[in-house]
């Protein structure tokens, strides 16, 4: 409808909102007429109280509406909703110097966390520095890891206690391997074993005195754990195994991430009754949802954290072996991470596994440069693959917006390479040489 009818009325519904006071009137008003005119009537007729400010006239939304001009110039339509409150008092604004205005920005961004931590590393590490010629630099290292370590206890820095606990590990596991000079065959897999042993008692500690968060814990025994099975594979009959092991496994835990985060959380999905069954069979309600559900996240973050640290530098040995089923392999684990990748909800895992899909596409690049005689399959695959990143800005924003058929079909692709890299990476760790063997 037009704003004044054939009449030259309009039908609005004053709201009055005033204190304990509220009170909807539907009136005809005459569209040549001001609201001041209109007030003293409305006022006696429903019993206005009496206020010591100025009536205000606005729209729902706020809209100031002048008292003294008519209505039809308010354009307001039949049904419009008009509000009388008293006037609010506007506070003026605060003017500015330059100098104040300065301080003002300046608020907050003074406060820094961490800087102390960084300081106290760099004193333990200047300590070690000074005292390793005198006992040799494994002793140097575990004691400013051990004086890290208490720090971080004392003071309450997860920052120092983590970076105390992983020099403490890098020092126990060179003690076990021993100087590079006398290795033996399966020296640094001792090493890396004690590491990851140290590692991951060094962090049940710091769970213990509730020091390290969710997301440092599953971080940190994923390393260790992925680390140790790596280790491992230095009894196998590759020599490209103990590589092949930490990209498997790397692979194998980030698809069990989220059902391992979810039950470390303790979230559980709700059991309902069948027809006939009694309801005292269902799940008891968690109230505490919320909080297991962030603790989820936390520790999927963790995981996939732990997972990309071993599966990159994992990849990139592969490919500087060289191997035709090891440049195989790392095409197995691109095609199972990078769309899963670009689909995750969560950024942290999402970056976690965009950096163990990129590293799996430099590793087919390095495997192409390094293999000889060169392979014209290798060749053009890694061609493949560096196109497909090189042209990232152009296709990765259409992703979103895929077909649902494109994308069952690419999750058929990611699949399918799930399950080749398996058998490919038994092949990779000597698995069927080691049967044959037998």
């Amino acid at each position: 409808m037009v704003a004044t009818s054939a009449h030259h009325v309009v039908r609005v519904t004053v709201r009055i909102d005033v204190v304990s006071f509220h009170r909807d009137v539907d009136l005809t008003l005459p569209t040549s007429s001001t609201l001041s005119e209109v007030f003293p009537e409305l006022a006696r007729m429903v019993e206005l109280p009496e206020v010591h400010r100025p009536w205000q006239a606005t729209t729902v939304a706020g809209a100031p509406l002048d008292m003294n001009t008519p209505l039809y110039q308010h354009k307001l339509r039949d049904g419009s909703v008009i509000v009388l409150r008293p006037q609010e008092l506007v506070h003026p604004p605060v003017v500015r110097d330059a100098a104040e205005s300065l301080a003002a920005a300046a608020d907050g961004a003074a406060s820094l966390r961490g800087l102390d931590a960084v300081t106290s590393l760099v004193g333990c590490a200047v300590l070690a520095a000074a005292v390793a010629p005198f006992i040799g630099v494994v002793a140097a290292c575990a004691g400013a890891a051990a004086a890290a370590a208490v720090l971080g206890l004392y003071s309450g820095s997860r920052l120092l206690y983590l970076a105390g606990a992983l020099a403490a590990s890098a020092a126990c596991g060179a003690w076990v391997a021993g100087p590079p000079a006398q290795w033996a065959a399966t020296d640094p897999a001792l090493g890396v074993l004690a590491a990851a042993a140290t590692l991951a008692v060094l962090t049940g500690g710091g769970v213990l005195v509730s020091l390290l968060d969710a997301p440092t814990t599953a971080a940190s025994l994923t390393t260790a754990l992925l680390c140790a099975a790596a280790a491992a594979g230095a009894w196998l009959p590759s020599p490209s195994a103990p590589a092949a092991v930490a990209v498997t496994g790397a692979l194998l835990a980030a698809a069990a991430a989220p059902g391992v985060a979810t039950r470390a959380a303790g979230l559980r999905v709700p059991r309902i009754p069948t027809a006939g069954e009694e309801l005292a069979a269902a799940d008891g309600y968690q109230p505490d949802v919320d909080a297991r559900a962030r603790r989820a996240r936390a520790t999927l973050a963790g995981i996939a954290v732990g997972c990309a640290l071993v599966a990159a530098p994992a990849l990139v040995w592969l490919a500087w072996d060289a191997d035709v089923w090891a440049t195989v392999l790392c095409l197995c684990v691109l095609g199972a991470v990078a769309f899963h990748a670009t689909r995750h909800h969560y950024r942290v895992p999402r970056v976690a596994l965009s950096a163990i899909a990129l590293a799996a596409a430099l590793a087919c690049g390095i495997a192409a440069a390094r293999m000889e005689p060169t392979h014209p399959a290798a060749v053009v695959l890694a061609g493949i693959v560096g196109l497909a990143c090189a042209s990232a800005v152009a296709w990765a924003p259409r992703l979103p917006d895929l077909e649902p058929t494109t994308v069952v079909w690419l999750e058929r692709a990611e699949a399918v390479a799930l399950v080749a890299a398996l058998p490919v990476a038994a092949y990779v760790v000597g698995v069927f040489d080691l049967v044959r063997g037998f």
